[in-house]
């Protein structure tokens, strides 16, 4: 059967037709090959004419340009070839150059450990002994120091080497030998991970200078407004762009469908009739969810619809060995479909498949086409099925499909100048080696102040000998470097988080998995039903001392909980303000305080009831925020307006900024007239500096949306939220279109 057949068969069904808004046809294209300047050594040479490989221009251009010594950002398409264009430039190093080194770093370890078998594959086949291996948290302790002593190719992910840079004399040989560091699916960097990262990569770059080493940086990435701006913003280097794309690709038809058509039908139960039915059809299919919760229950449902062909689940906090089991079943045909979070969203190799669903809009056109190119990774035909939910984006996409294909990609967002983060780092710094006044240089203008800060709080402490620039410091201090008074920083500074605390979740002495703060406020308050696995929890004791949520099974799959929230903002410090027409903008920080109250248990068909914990949870934290003032505006009762302004403004957002619509907060404050979106982090990470940057064209997409929308007083698909904490009331669509009208 074939993607044709499927899509002709949707055609000539009149309900399942009226709910197609748009059919994209992408032609199959052919490989643009190169021929290069200078041969490559003879076994690499032979090892490509022996598997029948031709370069594409992309995967010489940058060969070309890593032998002139340049830092290179490639940006191709998903299967382009990518891995290839990076591992030539470094085998060709490492045969030239007996005693050299070599760093790959992947976001997540199931990418390192498929990347692995390709290396070793080209390792063998060119009859070199570079003994390449991955080397974290899943690396036997008898294994590691052989690796460190004898591996000339070593592939890791931030995490683990947030850990081991403290150790760096341990890698004193592979890191004073370092002549590269590729850093893949870039784009995965941005908001805290990207921020954490970018401060990673300088901390490694400051011991390397300690070893005598300046490795060359290969950034690999899918396609983002500036890439050679977000790989200066990760590194502190300044990049040549390599983006002419010469792999071939097959024919590909892109169907939007719209959801709302069928109101009987849930959006996500909608889902899985397209997962089953492309999997009836007998299109190896990946369905990509909005969250891990949908993810399972699109498994289930859909589980129900194919006549004993498998759909499996499959997301973060599954087991290493299950995961990896999953992707080899999948990539061997013997799994029929997956349903996954965005943790298949990069280059794991599960195959050539035959379509993709996306369920809802994943917030970014890079996203969008990261997940569309796990489709077609051959010449073969495949189909993109883009559902479309009922929010406001949504239906932004809906009624401009080509804004997907015509538009640049999204900025991504990374903000050195949140001061926490950075803080954090330094005190990382301190621990791997003495801190001085010329580490300025990795850390950015802030950070003389945040030593004297540390200083003064007693986290580090003078380190005596030094003959170099004496630090900033409190007049008693006459010593000229300063070391971490302590042990194990890296152990409590997260990656992922800004506070780095985490809560378990754990039912009847089962730990299930662990959540961040945030996460576990916004999931599992008390009351909450929780899903894990697919099968449902209910939480049934919060305690935040002993950071320990207690679940236990829930027996009703049709149930789920949404968060009741009061925020309070505070305005602390203005950076920038800009006067309109009709109102004033600024840029600057403010105090949050946000309050989950209470919670509403609903069925995917109706409210069933409201909730109020004993116990409210509070979050509190500083954070930069863009706000709109209208002291102008005298007109009263438009409350529900500006609230429902503030859900489109959050919506569009990802429009303009590589972000989701959840890493944002809002609120309008009636007493003040004053509508605030903030990032919904500590210290912020760099979202509301890019909306004030470009706060016109946010609101012409608002007004796009609210204004297209053909309900009379307001819906999911235009003002309402799924993420509103006061349960979308008030909101009003008609006043909400007036106070856009006065932003633009």
């Amino acid at each position: 059967m074939s993607v044709h057949e499927l899509i002709k068969t949707i055609q000539n069904n009149r309900d399942l037709h009226k709910q197609v808004s748009t059919i994209m046809e992408k032609k199959d294209a052919p490989p643009q090959y190169a021929h290069l300047e200078q041969p490559l050594p003879a076994p690499i040479q032979c090892y490509l004419e022996d598997q029948g490989i031709q370069l594409y221009i992309h995967q010489a251009e940058v060969l070309e340009k890593a032998r002139a010594g340049s830092d290179v950002a490639l940006v191709t398409s998903t299967a382009s070839g990518k891995t290839l264009a990076f591992l030539l430039p470094v085998f060709e190093k490492l045969l030239y150059e007996p005693h050299s080194t070599a760093l790959f770093i992947y976001p997540m370890k199931a990418l390192s450990y498929d990347q692995l078998k390709e290396m070793l594959h080209m390792e063998k086949e060119t009859g070199t002994d570079l003994k390449t291996a991955v080397y974290d948290g899943d690396t036997p302790k008898s294994a590691r120091k052989a690796i460190r002593d004898k591996s000339r190719i070593i592939l890791s992910n931030p995490h683990a080497l947030h850990w081991y840079l403290a150790w760096h004399r341990l890698w004193s040989r592979f890191f004073r030998n370092l002549q590269y560091i590729i850093v893949d699916e870039a784009h995965w960097y941005r908001g805290i991970f990207g921020t954490n990262v970018a401060f990673l990569l300088r901390r490694l770059r400051r011991i390397l200078e300690y070893y005598g080493s300046d490795p060359q940086f290969i950034i690999s990435s899918a396609t983002m407004a500036d890439p050679q701006e977000h790989a200066k913003s990760l590194t502190g280097k300044e990049f040549d762009l390599v983006n002419k794309d010469g792999s071939s690709r097959g024919r590909k038809t892109y169907l939007f469908w719209d959801t709302s058509v069928n109101p009987k039908r849930s959006q996500h139960l909608q889902t899985a009739d397209l997962t089953a039915a492309c999997v009836q059809y007998g299109l190896q299919t990946l369905c990509f969810s909005v969250s891990r919760k949908i993810a399972e229950l699109i498994a289930s449902w859909a589980n129900t619809l194919t006549d004993g062909a498998e759909i499996v689940p499959y997301r973060s906090g599954y087991l290493p060995e299950e995961r990896r089991k999953l992707e080899k079943k999948f990539k061997e045909r013997e799994i029929a479909g997956i349903s996954s979070t965005n943790a298949l969203e990069l280059g794991v190799n599960i195959g050539g498949l035959d379509a993709v669903v996306i369920g809802g809009y994943p917030g970014t056109i890079s996203s969008f086409h990261q997940r569309a190119g796990r489709a077609g990774r051959s010449t073969r035909e495949s189909i993109v099925i883009q559902a479309l939910y009922d929010n406001p984006l949504d239906t932004y996409l809906l009624a401009n499909p080509h804004y997907l294909f015509k538009e640049p990609s999204e900025q991504a967002v990374i903000s050195l100048g949140n001061e926490q983060i950075m803080t954090n780092h330094v005190l990382c710094a301190s621990e791997e080696l003495p801190l001085s006044k010329e580490d300025q240089k990795w850390f950015g203008p802030e950070y003389e102040k945040v030593v004297s800060r540390l200083i003064g709080e007693r986290f580090i402490k003078p380190h005596p000998g030094s003959t170099s620039s004496q630090l900033s410091s409190p007049p008693s201090e006459s010593t000229k470097h300063y070391s971490y008074n302590g042990k194990g920083s890296c152990f409590h500074v997260s990656l992922s988080d800004i506070d780095g605390d985490t809560f378990r979740l754990v039912s009847q002495g089962q730990v299930l998995e662990e959540l961040s703060r945030q996460q576990a406020f916004s999931e599992a308050y008390p009351g909450a039903v929780f899903l894990h696995r697919a099968e449902p929890f209910k939480v049934v004791s919060f305690d935040e001392d002993s950071k320990t949520i207690e679940l236990n099974p829930y027996n009703n799959k049709e149930m789920y909980t949404t968060p009741l929230k009061e925020t309070e903002i505070r305005i602390e410090e203005v950076f920038e303000s800009r006067k309109e027409k009709n109102h004033q903008l600024y840029f600057g920080t403010v105090n949050v305080s946000e309050q989950v109250y209470g919670y509403i248990l609903r069925s995917f068909s109706k409210t069933v009831a409201k909730n109020i914990l004993e116990k409210p949870l509070t979050l509190q934290y500083r954070t930069e925020s863009v706000w709109v003032s209208f002291n102008k505006l005298q007109r009263g009762g438009m409350d529900g307006g500006f609230h429902a302004v503030e859900h489109l403004l959050i919506s569009v957002a990802p429009l303009l900024a590589m972000c989701d619509r959840w890493d944002l907060g809002g609120v309008y404050s009636s007493s003040s007239k004053e509508l605030f979106l903030y990032d919904g982090f500590p210290g912020g990470i760099g979202i509301s500096r890019r909306l004030f940057q470009h706060y016109k064209a946010l609101a012409e997409k608002a007004l796009e949306v609210v204004s297209r929308c053909s309900c009379e007083t307001g819906c999911p698909k235009c003002v309402m939220s799924p993420k509103c904490g006061s349960n979308n009331e008030p909101l009003s669509k008609s006043s909400a279109e007036t106070i856009l009208k006065i932003l633009i």
